[in-house]
């Protein structure tokens, strides 16, 4: 998966019949369900997140240094 300019790597395993997890590798995360598409959704929306929160706390300090 892309985001931005970063690469993050999606691995989905199936362990029996109803038991996945997804795994990326950059974050150091790990998502459990019942589906293929579930996990790789669920995971996907973490590294989203994970995107989002790092940005906003890189600007924070922009933010904080622009009020003195």
């Amino acid at each position: 998966m892309q985001v931005g300019n970063e690469n993050f790597e999606i691995l989905v395993r199936r362990q029996g019949e109803a038991v996945y997890s997804a795994f990326c590798p950059q974050l150091e995360l790990i998502v459990r369900g019942t589906a293929h598409q579930q996990v790789e959704e669920k995971m996907k929306q973490l590294i989203l997140e994970h995107v989002a929160k790092r940005d906003q706390s890189k600007s924070e300090p922009d933010a904080k240094s622009d009020t003195k």
